[in-house]
């Protein structure tokens, strides 16, 4: 029916192929869902139709005993249970996703996953868009910035490396700050 031979290479060194997984070693595979984040909403219905075996979680911690990065796994698993998108978020922010919680959990729940989706979550439905990159956005949409734009593209690249060596570097603290050629803002 298909292959099921574990292919292998190094990242540095393969060429990316249809259905390619890139992990860290050592790495534990998991259920990973399928979904398009503009369609879902941030609650725990998303969370259990996602990641059901959420809801199969025996309360045991060896995710959080197992964690390298000290999170409390079992705490932003109970988050995404009750749905409490944003301090499972928060709560999972330092996962580093090697899947050594997912390699403990007797319900096997993956729990970086899950994870994942809910700081993905947080960012597009929880956290208010800043009103300055909305104001931004707007401006890219009515094609402010295609003339500008154009004129980059058509530099060769010996001309673009010029102009970004030459370009007036943005001061560590820039609250305020604009540059002095503000042809193309």
């Amino acid at each position: 029916m298909g292959d099921y031979t574990l292919h292998f290479g190094l990242a540095c060194q393969t060429v990316i192929e249809e259905n390619m997984v890139l992990a860290q070693l050592p790495f534990f595979p998991a259920n990973r869902a399928s979904y398009k984040l503009e369609e879902l909403k941030a609650n725990a219905e998303t969370l259990a139709a996602l990641y059901p075996e959420i809801m199969k979680c025996v309360g045991c911690n060896t995710c959080t005993r197992a964690c390298p990065m000290e999170i409390d796994v079992m705490g932003y698993i109970n988050c995404a249970m009750r749905g409490d998108v944003a301090r499972g978020a928060k709560k999972s922010f330092d996962c580093i996703q090697c899947g050594l919680c997912s390699a403990r959990c007797p319900a096997q729940i993956a729990h970086y996953h899950v994870a994942q989706l809910m700081r993905r979550l947080y960012g597009r439905y929880v956290v208010p868009t800043a009103t300055h990159l909305e104001k931004r956005v707007a401006e890219i949409e009515s094609g402010r910035y295609d003339k500008a734009l154009e004129g980059l593209t058509a530099l060769s690249k010996d001309e673009l490396k010029k102009l970004y060596v030459a370009r007036q570097p943005e001061p560590l603290d820039s609250t305020g700050w604009e540059p002095d050629d503000k042809s193309n803002i």
